[in-house]
């Protein structure tokens, strides 16, 4: 009787412990540098995106916001990240989707390229995009 009583209370603990882990598995070192906030300035010089990245796995997620001739808004980021790489998918509350691609070109220096596809539909060739790590000061 009490074998079965610790066997019992062994697999409960197991399936207890299992529960409580993360489903995505552990995270990588090799993926966590896109953690944090990330920020770009785009031409003409009152552009503005910064978003604030989570990470799952390898999905990626998070808020941001956006300023275009004093103009603001938000958006929402979804993506994956494989390494060095990431894909995100921005939407803007305008209804504009923007999809990036790029590389860790430093460990503050993201570069890659941008598709933009309009409320309305329409399809703008990729063109050259940037994003810097934002330092925030520890509180």
């Amino acid at each position: 009787m009490r074998l079965l009583m610790s066997v019992t209370s062994l697999l409960l603990l197991a399936l207890a412990a299992n529960g409580c882990s993360d489903s995505s598995g552990p995270q990588s070192t090799e993926t966590q540098w896109v953690v944090g906030e990330w920020s770009a300035f785009t031409s003409p010089p009152d552009k503005f995106l910064g978003m604030s990245l989570v990470l799952h796995g390898t999905t990626v997620t998070g808020p941001g916001n956006w300023c275009d001739n004093l103009v603001c808004g938000t958006t929402s980021v979804t993506g994956t990240v494989a390494g060095n790489t990431v894909h995100m998918v921005t939407t803007f509350d305008t209804g504009q989707i923007e999809t990036f691609d790029g590389t860790l070109e430093s460990t503050n220096t993201i570069v890659g390229s941008e598709t933009e596809v309009s409320a309305g539909g329409q399809t703008q060739l990729p063109v050259a995009q940037t994003f810097q790590r934002i330092m925030v000061d520890p509180v």
